[in-house]
């Protein structure tokens, strides 16, 4: 059914397959692996790597201005070698400053996260900004240059040495870091590999174009979307740190279980279908000042290979999750099922998003994830005042979908251009 819904020859078809089979292949490897990973590492070992990702993915946001953004859309080569040059020097000096206060109030935000056991795990930080910020950096050069089939490739390749870390670090040595150096192994090996194998070492070459230039040029994305994504990452990161400080470290180590779990088949597609539209909406907007056609394909296909495995979710996620991982899991079952109809909506907008970024309406972007951003901490807020994991995760489910919808209803209008939207108004 899935390769039915991308019958045709057109390069953008064929691009959105070769990475959906090549990520297919890297998700289910740890799809595969995740039983035995339940078995081998415990719900507060899951909730310690969550609250460890979640202050990484927040400083992030920081570390490159989200300059990598703009990679995709000069026509100069020299001018995206400027881009990926300020992106690092930004990334270096944001890692550092997170080193020193890292150092300085080590004590002091292990007890503000009320995890004491996560004090270790600060020092890594810095290392781990730097490594993602990088990471992403390559990862658009490749999408800029259209090289899938070696994103593809890269994937399984990450995928495999996540899981075989984790899962020897968890076997012979019993020690729950193996889950972050699963990660930090795996996006360092890409790297190396991308690097050696492609010609994307050139763009990180010296470049007279102006650094100033590109950063006034694309002031916008750390002048809107920096925020922006800060207010989306807080929004999403927010119920890990709920659940973490008001509840247990095995409630959310059951809810991100859960939500890695899902977001694995998520990621698969949506994420794979957001690579190739990038590449080509932005060249509809370049050329015609207007995407809507990519963009409609792109929400039909969406929509129809996400209603039924989100159904299914819907109605039967508690006796899945117990069938698979164990009787311990049912509840992250309880709580998949609790978010599905969120996570539905969250996968279709997720690749829409990106019009934003091509009609250059970051200003409104922000308005959405600042609105996001306060819905979620009263709906979070509701459910801690009654002290229910079920309310709290019911009502932030609501208040994302809202959000979600009337975003997807403001993507649409921009992907129909800017001549189009200027006559409406």
């Amino acid at each position: 059914m899935i390769f039915n819904l991308f019958k045709g020859k057109s390069e953008y078809t064929k691009n959105i397959l070769t990475l959906v089979t090549g990520t297919g292949s890297a998700q289910l490897i740890p799809i595969i692996i995740s039983p035995i990973l339940t078995r081998l590492y415990s719900p507060e070992d899951f909730g310690l790597i969550a609250l460890y990702l979640s202050i990484v993915s927040i400083i992030s946001i920081f570390a490159t201005g989200r300059y990598e953004f703009a990679v995709m859309l000069p026509k100069l080569n020299s001018e995206v070698r400027a881009i990926i040059r300020l992106s690092c020097f930004l990334a270096l000096i944001v890692s550092l400053i997170t080193f020193l206060i890292v150092v300085i109030f080590n004590t002091e935000i292990s007890k503000l996260l009320g995890n004491e056991d996560i004090s270790v795990w600060l020092y890594f930080i810095p290392g781990s900004v730097l490594l993602t910020s990088f990471y992403q950096l390559v990862n658009y050069t490749m999408i800029r240059e259209k090289q899938f089939g070696v994103l593809a490739k890269n994937k399984v390749i990450v995928s495999t040495t996540n899981a075989s870390t984790q899962l020897g670090v968890g076997y012979f040595f019993k020690s729950h870091f193996g889950l972050l150096l699963g990660n930090v192994l795996g996006q360092l090996i890409s790297i190396f590999i991308i690097i050696r194998t492609t010609n994307v070492s050139e763009y990180f070459k010296a470049t007279k174009y102006p650094l100033k230039k590109v950063a006034y040029k694309y002031k916008k994305f750390p002048q809107y979307d920096v925020p922006s994504v800060l207010m989306n990452t807080l929004a999403n990161q927010m119920p890990l740190l709920v659940l973490g400080k008001f509840f247990s470290l095995s409630v959310l180590g059951l809810y991100s279980f859960m939500y890695k779990i899902l977001m694995m088949p998520i990621n698969l597609l949506s994420n794979s279908i957001l690579d190739v539209f990038k590449q080509k909406a932005t060249e509809d907007f370049n050329n015609n000042r207007e995407c809507k056609g990519i963009y409609t394909e792109t929400f039909y296909k969406l929509t129809l290979l996400g209603v039924i495995p989100f159904s299914i979710l819907g109605m039967f996620a508690p006796e899945l999750f117990s069938f698979i991982f164990g009787d311990e899991w049912k509840t992250a079952g309880e709580y998949a099922q609790i978010m599905s109809p969120m996570l539905f909506l969250k996968f279709i907008v997720n690749p829409l998003s990106y019009t934003f970024y091509i009609a250059q309406k970051q200003n409104v972007d922000l308005i959405f994830q600042i609105l996001l951003f306060i819905l979620t901490f009263f709906s979070l807020s509701i459910g801690v005042l009654f002290d229910s994991v079920d309310l709290t995760l019911a009502a932030f489910s609501a208040a994302s979908s809202i959000i979600y919808l009337i975003y997807l209803g403001f993507s649409y209008r921009y992907s129909k251009g800017l001549v189009e939207n200027a006559a409406q108004t």
